[in-house]
């Protein structure tokens, strides 16, 4: 497996960069190679950022392991609280 962020950023408040182009682009920069290379990858939450907006984790397995995929994001959310976390406001 492989971990590795989701975006480069913190999530963005609904319609906050609606009329960048740019931003959005950057904020799929880092799940493109495993989609390019046919790689089951999946994103799971590990907490909230500063700006107490979601933070993803991405994961990447390897050809034909989607299983182990699945099972190792099963486990993390077993032993952490993460998937709880709600943003303010929410």
């Amino acid at each position: 497996m492989i971990a590795g962020p989701v975006a480069p950023t913190t999530a963005w408040k609904l319609g906050d960069k609606a009329d960048d182009p740019v931003a959005n682009y950057l904020a799929d920069i880092f799940t493109l190679p495993a989609s390019l290379a046919g790689l089951p990858c999946m994103s799971i939450p590990v907490g909230l950022g500063d700006t107490g907006l979601p933070v993803g984790l991405q994961l990447i397995g390897n050809y034909l392991q989607e299983a182990s995929l699945l099972n190792l994001a099963h486990r993390f959310q077993q032993v952490t609280q993460h998937h709880l976390a709600k943003p303010e406001g929410v």
